[in-house]
């Protein structure tokens, strides 16, 4: 069986799992602007959001940035594994201030695992580098730059449309949220 060249999988993570991950991210966004996050579940649910995006944004940048070895793979794990683990509480936290309809799960669903789709698209990419972490004395921990690096319009593409779809929603969101607590029109602490 002949591998997956590593273009087609390059191309599936940049127009398929990124853009879709933007896509359900920017959902979510509407989900809570739906929901009056600001006057219910406030600026605790808004920085877990925020906690969700620096997690995944780490790894991004990343990859992005440098070459991906040992400790980039480690990185993105531990940071999608985080991840996962914050949104549960998000949830968790928010299930018993607001109403998450069906949609939003739904959105929710998307923002699990594509993240996910990504790591997994990311070892494959780099199975040599991956399979190393099993023997952590032969593996890879340094930090390089990427040699050669991406094309700097792709670079400034992925960060062009991740703050305008991902971090200034969020930041607007905590802006919202902290003002309606200063303001006392929030229902709960």
């Amino acid at each position: 069986m002949d591998p997956i060249p590593a273009a087609l999988l390059w191309g599936f993570l940049g127009y398929v799992v990124f853009p879709l991950w933007l896509v359900a991210g920017a959902a979510d966004f509407a989900c809570h602007a739906r929901t009056d996050i600001a006057h219910t579940s406030g600026v605790g649910e808004s920085v877990l959001h925020l906690l969700q995006t620096a997690q995944m944004g780490l790894p991004i940048l990343a990859i992005l940035f440098l070459e991906v070895d040992a400790s980039v793979l480690l990185l993105a794990i531990v940071a999608s594994v985080a991840h996962t683990a914050t949104a549960y509480w998000d949830l968790s936290y928010t299930a018993p201030l607001r109403r998450i309809s069906a949609l939003e799960q739904f959105v929710h669903a998307f923002l699990i695992i594509l993240p996910l789709t990504g790591l997994a698209v990311i070892v494959l990419l780099h199975w040599p580098q991956a399979r190393s972490l099993l023997a952590p004395l032969s593996a890879d921990w340094s930090l390089r730059l990427r040699a050669p690096g991406f094309e700097t319009a792709l670079i400034a593409g992925v960060l062009a449309a991740s703050f305008a779809i991902v971090v200034a929603p969020g930041l607007m969101e905590l802006r919202r949220t902290l003002r309606a607590r200063k303001s006392g029109r929030r229902a709960i602490a």
